[in-house]
């Protein structure tokens, strides 16, 4: 990496304070700065410009903050770069108030309804309107020439512009705005709803990739114009949010989140900076209430593990919070931080396995199903303990997979031809692609291919797609001996979704599906008809192979965790293709990251305890002793092995491809250090 600025290989630790209008009246730079301090902050986000200047500015289309009577804004970055904290400046162009809308009503968002977006007063501005493409750009620059901050932070910037606070996505843009550009681009009209299967539509995500990073290019333009050296969100780093949510709060508030969210921006865009934030409140209805103390710490456990920072975000000032029961774990987690601030400069892990993500962006528009079968992939993959990064799938095309050997895409139902060519001749090369359901049976764009994009499994065609089916098995038959886990059980249960397919010749089938039966009185429920279709396939290419398991055991694993589909899916990657995992004696409730410097000098093993979770609550974890960790290893023993939280030796041996680590105790994470 080429380090020429100040954000690159540097150990974060930020705090972000999206202050209301009315912090700004009794505002203390001095106090301000001292609370930030407290939490051995090098980094603070602050309210900046957008909805409203928290500075005196000049601008006629920028809604001046009506309480600037406390310290100014200025004062207050000058104390924090003064104390050695990097100020990230945050604006949000997304809305403005009544008044200014009046004035040009042609620049707000219009639902294909014909309604506009008004929230308590504020205005939804069009992304494609001149008040986001010209006068956003104005005001950044009047906030780098009279605050000078050190980088901005763009907030709801691109096309979620569509989504109302309460009554959530609203749909495409219909305003002359996006409609003169639209058909400059492409000719066309502007579809009305989000339909994945309508060609137009799939030109319309399209329209929304290229006017938004032409807008970032012209905002970094701007940046390199006035002050080159400021850091840029979204595009020198990349920051994702840790919240939780009433509205789908199964698929929302998951316990591993932190850790997921980590290994998608930092393996999606290796080349920027990664960051994730632990959001303080309960939902956006509830912003001075805070969530569990002991899922804050988690939290940062999770980032810390995974190559991250220590981050933290909240409403409101840290002196005049109302909820501060989260402050002292926080605390003590950016003091280890700072302790330790050397260990966490863009460790990259050390994983072989990669696990694809079929959703794009955080604001999911809804055309796409929630991705069950990654979660549950996911789940299995930390709870069997194997070391793996997380990538996003509208990014594979513009990354390298030479560090993996396996890659994994769990119903990614939507890949572009590029990339099943490029998972090809991953699989030529020596790799293991592995697919399950729906996977490459539509391009990126939403087109149904005549066959599977993916040459690498061997399916020579794609039949019927089975949906809601209950009541079907797999007969294990012979292939028993791969799975162990199922030596007392004959038949493996299926729901849902099966894919029958044809194979090529030389395609190694294994299993029987047996098709649904009659959900009857005991004395008929049983089947009567095995067929011959597998329950899954590998298929030899080049020096690599390609699975193919034509059903979704992640889905059912993530949504019931019933024992038969975690097992087949342990059983496939250990027992069936002899991929690698941490060994010894981890329970499942035991997350494991092994991370090293990018120069390899240095790796090290970090340890989660999730005993603290139940149902939806955390609580303190239970400690978990006589801990033994088995990782592959293959190159020399290291000379030392040190617990950072505890400052003290680990004991270990090395020998036979595994470097094997004794902890006493773990609490809720250990930290370990291999030099």
């Amino acid at each position: 990496m080429n380090n020429q600025y100040w954000w690159q290989d540097r150990a974060w630790r930020i705090v972000q304070t999206n202050l209301r209008e009315i912090d700004m009246a009794d505002m203390d730079a001095g106090e301000y700065v001292r609370q930030l301090q407290d939490f051995n902050a090098n980094t603070v986000i602050i309210n900046t410009g957008g909805i409203a200047a928290s500075y005196d500015s000049h601008l006629p289309f920028h809604a001046r903050n009506r309480f600037l009577t406390g310290d100014s804004l200025k004062t207050v970055v000058r104390a924090c770069q003064d104390a050695g904290i990097r100020v990230i400046s945050r604006v949000d162009f997304s809305k403005v108030r009544t008044p200014l809308y009046e004035q040009h009503p042609e620049w707000a968002y219009v639902s294909p309804r014909g309604e506009i977006i008004n929230y308590h007063g504020l205005i939804h501005m069009c992304f494609n309107s001149e008040y986001q493409q010209k006068y956003a750009l104005d005001i950044l620059r009047e906030i780098i020439r009279d605050v000078d901050p050190d980088g901005f932070f763009l907030n709801m910037g691109g096309y979620s512009v569509a989504l109302d606070y309460t009554r959530g996505y609203q749909g495409i843009c219909q305003c002359e705005n996006c409609r003169r550009r639209f058909r400059e681009m492409f000719g066309l009209e502007l579809p009305l709803a989000d339909d994945p299967d309508d060609p137009v539509y799939q030109k319309y995500k399209e329209f929304q990739d290229l006017t938004v990073d032409e807008y970032y290019r012209n905002i970094k333009a701007l940046i390199r114009q006035e002050k080159p050296e400021l850091l840029f969100f979204p595009i020198d780093m990349l920051r994702g949010e840790i919240g939780t949510f009433f509205d789908g709060a199964d698929r929302n508030n998951y316990m591993y989140k932190g850790s997921e969210l980590l290994k998608l921006e930092k393996y999606s865009s290796p080349e920027k900076v990664a960051s994730v934030t632990s959001v303080d409140f309960i939902d956006m209805w509830y912003r001075h209430a805070a969530v569990s103390p002991h899922e804050q710490e988690l939290r940062l456990a999770q980032m810390l593990a995974n190559g991250g920072f220590a981050d933290f975000y909240q409403v409101g000032r840290l002196d005049n919070h109302h909820d501060r029961s989260a402050y002292a774990p926080l605390k003590k987690m950016f003091r280890y931080h700072r302790d330790h601030e050397e260990d966490y400069h863009a460790n990259l892990s050390a994983a072989g396995v990669a696990l694809i993500c079929p959703w794009e962006t955080y604001w999911n528009k809804g055309e796409q199903r929630f991705p069950a079968e990654y979660y549950g992939w996911y789940y299995l993959l930390t709870q069997q303990h194997y070391l793996f990064d997380c990538i996003r799938a509208n990014a594979l095309e513009r990354l390298s997979l030479e560090k993996y050997h396996t890659v994994i895409l769990p119903d990614i139902q939507n890949l572009s031809d590029a990339c099943a060519a490029m998972l090809d001749d991953f699989a030529q090369a020596g790799g293991t692609v592995i697919a399950t359901g729906e996977t490459a049976l539509w391009d990126a764009r939403r087109k149904k291919r005549p066959n599977i994009g993916l040459q690498c499994l061997g399916v020579e065609k794609i039949g019927y797609v089975g949906r809601g089916y209950l009541s079907a098995y797999f007969e294990i038959g012979n292939s028993k001996a791969m799975f162990p886990r199922f030596a007392e059980t004959d038949w493996i249960y299926l729901h849902d979704v099966y894919c029958y397919a044809a194979y090529r010749s030389g395609v190694r089938q294994h299993m029987r599906f047996i098709p649904p039966h009659r959900h009857s009185p005991p004395e008929d429920a049983y089947p009567t008809n095995i067929t011959d279709y597998p329950a899954f396939t590998v298929n030899a290419f080049g020096k690599g192979q390609g699975v193919y398991v034509p059903w979704k055991p992640g889905a059912d694993h993530y949504q019931y965790g019933f024992p038969h589909m975690g097992s087949f899916m342990a059983d496939l990657l250990e027992s069936v293709l002899g991929i690698e995992r941490v060994t010894g004696n981890l329970p499942e409730v035991v997350e494991v990251e092994h991370t090293r410097r990018p120069d390899g000098s240095v790796d090290y093993v970090h340890l989660i305890n999730y005993t603290g979770h139940s149902q939806r609550s955390y609580f303190r974890p239970v400690p978990i002793r006589g801990l033994v960790v088995e990782l592959p290893w293959r190159k020399a023993p290291p000379r030392s092995a040190r617990s950072m939280p505890r400052d003290k030796p680990v004991r270990f041996e090395s020998g036979g491809g595994v470097l094997r680590l004794f902890v006493d105790e773990l609490e809720l994470f250990e930290a370990i250090r291999l030099d």
